[in-house]
């Protein structure tokens, strides 16, 4: 097993984070096939994740993470790929939203520093809820179906949603909608 980092603050140098994720990856390696034939979710590897400290990989290091850049995260990435693209795929889709989060100025500080922080402390994973029944993925244009409306006491959301890769893990999911504006 490999030793956490300490709690809100990075106590390794990125390098260090190839050699955590290798050192996972031999066990990741040996239970990728079981995962895939039976169907079943691989949480024990992200809790390992977790107490390796790499979960919070791309966090900002003012929030009690590493702040790593492109060329480390697409490292670590390759490694658990590796040994199991599923593990990878989720994991990938946590740190881009972290990036994400870290570099936009339209989201929230006080949700986007919650969830830094909870990735940093335990096992908190995030990715959208984006894909549709009629629209697909968004990636390939188009405006959600899922309408956000503005109440009087916030917001209202409805819609469907297919599904979020990573589901079985995720804490906190992003919606992604439209609001029912004239220009939405």
């Amino acid at each position: 097993m490999v030793t956490s980092v300490a709690r809100g603050r990075a106590a390794h140098s990125e390098p260090d984070y190839i050699a955590r994720a290798e050192a996972l990856a031999e066990g990741f390696a040996a239970r990728a096939a079981e995962h895939d034939r039976t169907g079943s979710f691989p949480f024990e590897n992200f809790r390992e994740l977790s107490e390796a400290g790499l979960l919070s990989l791309t966090v900002p290091a003012v929030h009690g993470g590493a702040g790593a850049g492109a060329r480390y995260t697409a490292r670590v990435i390759g490694i658990i790929g590796k040994a199991d693209p599923s593990t990878a795929l989720v994991l990938s889709m946590h740190y881009i939203n972290h990036l994400v989060m870290a570099r936009s100025p339209t989201w929230p500080v006080r949700h986007s520093r919650k969830l830094a922080r909870e990735s940093v402390e335990g096992l908190a994973l995030v990715n959208a809820l984006r894909v549709e029944p009629e629209l697909g993925s968004p990636a390939r244009g188009g405006l959600p179906a899922t309408v956000a409306r503005r109440t009087e006491t916030g917001w209202r959301l409805s819609g469907h949603k297919i599904y979020s890769t990573g589901s079985p893990i995720l804490k906190w999911y992003l919606v992604w909608a439209r609001t029912d504006e004239a220009e939405p």
